[in-house]
Formats: C-alpha cells, structure tokens, sequence
C-alpha cells in the first residue's frame, strides 16, 4: 500500500490534505512540525511528501533544503501547498527541486495530482524484456527492478546472442548497455531491432551508458533508441521511463486496433457479417494471381435470391433480413480455407473459389441451391439462382465478373432457381 506524509501545523489543515490521499487508498501519516517531518522521513520510506509553506517551527521550503541535505528526499513526490499563491516563491520551490505547488485555496490541481500518481505508481506492467546487460551486478539490479513492475526479463550478454534471438522471440521492450561483451556494441542492438520486419521493428527502446555525454545520447537516440538512462541507474527513474515507454506502445497499440477495426467494419456487411463487395475487388487480384501462378482453376459463383422484391412487399423488411441472413449462412457454412464470400449487394452474393473447376462449382452451387430451397428461413419459401464462370487466361476480374453475372440472367431467364455455367 502506498504511505504519504502529510505536514501541517493545523489539525483541519492536516485531515484536509490527508482525505485528498485517503480518497486514493493512500496510507497517511501525519505531522505538526517540519522536526517532527524530518525525524518520520529518517525513520520511514514514504513514496509521497505532501507538506505546507508554513510549518510554524520552519518554513516549507527551508524544511524541503534540510531533508534535501539528509538525503532524505529526491527520488518521491515532494508537493508544497501555500495559502496564498506567489509566483516568485513556487518559481524557488520548484528550483529547489519541490515536484510542484499548489494553493490551499484551490485543492483540485493537488486532487488531479494525487490521481495521476497513484494510478501511474500502483499500474503494474507485464511482458518480457529483452536486457543486454554484460555486467552481472547490474544485470541483477536491472533485473530486480523490472521483475518488481510486473515485467519477465530474459537477458543476454552480448549483442549477437540478443540479436539472434529476436528471430524467434517475441518481447514487448528492449533494454540495452552501449558498451557489451563481444564485437558489437548497443547500437547494433538498436539497429537490428529496427531492421526487423512489421511489429518488431517497432519495439520500444531504453539504451544505458555509463558515459552520459550528449554526443553520446544523440548517437543513441539517432539509431533509434526511444529513451536514455545514465549508469549508475536509479531505480525510481529506470521504473518511471519504462512505464512511460510501455503505455505508449500500449496506446499505439490500441489506436491500431481500433484502426484496423475501422478497416474491418468497412470491408463487412452489417446485417450478414458477411464481408462486402470491396473486400473482394481488394482480394480478387491475389486470388487471380496465385491461380496463374500454379496454372490452377479460380471459379466464381454469382448467387441471386428469386423475387426478393416481392419477399420484402408482402411480408415487410425486417422479415426480409431473416431471409438475407439465413441465405448469408447456408453460403457460409461451405466455405472453407482460401474460398471468399461476400455479399455483393442487395439479394446477390458472390462466390470466390480457388482451386474450383466449373464442373465442381456447378456441383457445389447445385446442392446450395437446394439447402435455400429447403430452407424456408422464417417460414417463407425462397429460391435462389446461380450463375458460374471459370477463369480463362488473361482474363480481369470484370470480365469473369461479367460472364458469371450473364449466366445468372440466363438462370433467371430460363426460370429461375436453377445453376447455370458461363
């Protein structure tokens, strides 16, 4: 459980500025004097300092330097809250190292803080690290650190091994030392990492160096590292960084997702769930191509519902969706492997099957024909007409297209409810 120390020489004061943690599940201890805040900061880890301009025996920011002085303040929150605001004096605050200010007057900023903070603190990070690290004190430091966030380190030695494996691992971020064991330093990590092939290359990177020289960090950060931490490594400063680095490949991630759900939802029909017409002319030049390549078949089905218009008419359009999607899954229930299956619009479906002669689609579509008849979906008894073609080399996606579509007017002209070959 996160502690916070709270100082103030007001009782009010005080439950005031503890309810603001205590509304976070934050433990509070509380205090009257900056003595009393010194002597409790000596004594105990908080992981928040939240105290006033006016402590009655000193003021905040001379308490701030003497904890400062102890080394008993720095790698923590430290927040100063003041009953009137003065530019001037946050501006010292501030230089001296206070994280922030806020007034007394006005809580809501200390609030926003304080939610943030322990959001961030107690947010557990998961996935597995990739550590090139060639120090074994370090190594096991490093180690400590992020098993302690929730993350699985596996670590390598030298580049080359860390390199190698990136062929046959999957790791959420890399961590690596500039200067390793072997020929290659940090950078060909940084550099392989971003020479491999889609997510991978987008990997979040923290690069370590113990010569902390801007040259340096704008070598590494050049090659593609995301973030830098200087050797020695604090730990409250590794764990801030790779959280940050973390949830901002989570949201990436997310916004992709959400961007290829967009892309999916415009290449689906809503009502089927069936995929629509722009999914195949997006699929069709593939499917072509293959089926040139190893001189195979590729027939297309054009499926039409009899008097559809008439199904809507009589029995109204709510019903003539049921129709639509028991039609939509009898099509799908013989689709298997490379096969596609849109619907194409309004009552026409469209078949894509590789591999297909026109005398296995025309025995395929023979035995669809008469699933919809037996169908009745809703009670209403409905047919449906086929029309096939095979494609002929040289032949575009129109021109197939065109010639199954003419042997489906052909089945409705001789009748309907038939399979007719183009």
């Amino acid at each position: 459980m996160l502690k916070a120390l709270v100082l103030d020489p007001s009782r009010f004061q005080r439950s005031v500025l503890a309810s603001v943690f205590a509304r976070r599940n934050v433990e509070v201890v509380m205090a009257d004097s900056a003595a009393a805040g010194l002597k409790l900061l000596a004594e105990t880890r908080y992981d928040i300092l939240c105290f006033s301009l006016e402590l009655g025996d000193m003021r905040g920011t001379e308490f701030f330097r003497e904890a400062k002085r102890l080394n008993l303040v720095g790698f923590f929150p430290s927040l100063m809250v003041s009953a009137t605001p003065d530019k001037a004096l946050f501006d010292e605050a501030i230089s001296l190292g206070i994280t922030d200010c806020f007034p007394k007057t006005d809580l809501a900023g200390l609030e926003q803080y304080v939610e943030q903070w322990e959001s961030r603190t107690t947010r557990r990070l998961n996935g597995r690290v990739m550590l090139v690290e060639d120090s074994d004190t370090a190594a096991n430091f490093l180690t400590e650190v992020m098993v302690g966030l929730g993350l699985s380190v596996v670590r390598f030695k030298t580049a080359e091994e860390a390199i190698a494996s990136l062929a046959f691992e999957d790791y959420k971020i890399v961590v690596t030392d500039f200067v390793l064991e072997g020929m290659q330093t940090g950078l060909s990590v940084i550099r392989a990492v971003r020479g491999q092939k889609g997510r991978k290359s987008e990997l979040p990177i923290l690069a370590l160096s113990s010569i902390d020289s801007v040259a340096r960090r704008v070598e590494i950060l050049r090659a593609g590292a995301n973030d830098f931490v200087g050797k020695p490594v604090v730990a409250e400063e590794l764990a801030a960084r790779l959280s940050n680095l973390l949830m901002l490949r989570e949201l990436f991630d997310r916004l992709e997702a959400q961007h290829e759900l967009v892309k999916e939802m415009a290449l689906r029909d809503r009502l089927t769930s069936l995929h629509n017409r722009h999914h195949l002319d997006a699929e069709m030049p593939r499917l072509m191509a293959e089926a040139c390549e190893k001189n195979s078949p590729l027939s297309l089905v054009v499926v039409d519902i009899d008097h559809f218009k008439r199904v809507n008419d009589r029995y109204g359009h709510s019903r003539g969706d049921e129709v639509l999607v028991a039609v939509a899954d009898i099509l799908r229930g013989v689709c298997r492997g490379a096969q596609q299956l849109v619907r194409y619009g309004g009552e026409e479906f469209v078949l894509a099957l590789p591999g297909a002669t026109t005398i296995q689609a025309g025995l395929g579509a023979e035995r669809l024909r008469e699933r919809i008849a037996a169908a009745k979906p809703g009670g209403i008894p409905v047919t449906a007409s086929f029309g096939i073609s095979t494609l002929k080399p040289g032949e575009s996606f129109d021109q197939l297209f065109s010639r199954a579509d003419a042997a489906l007017y052909e089945a409705k002209r001789g009748g309907r409810d038939q399979v007719v070959s183009a």
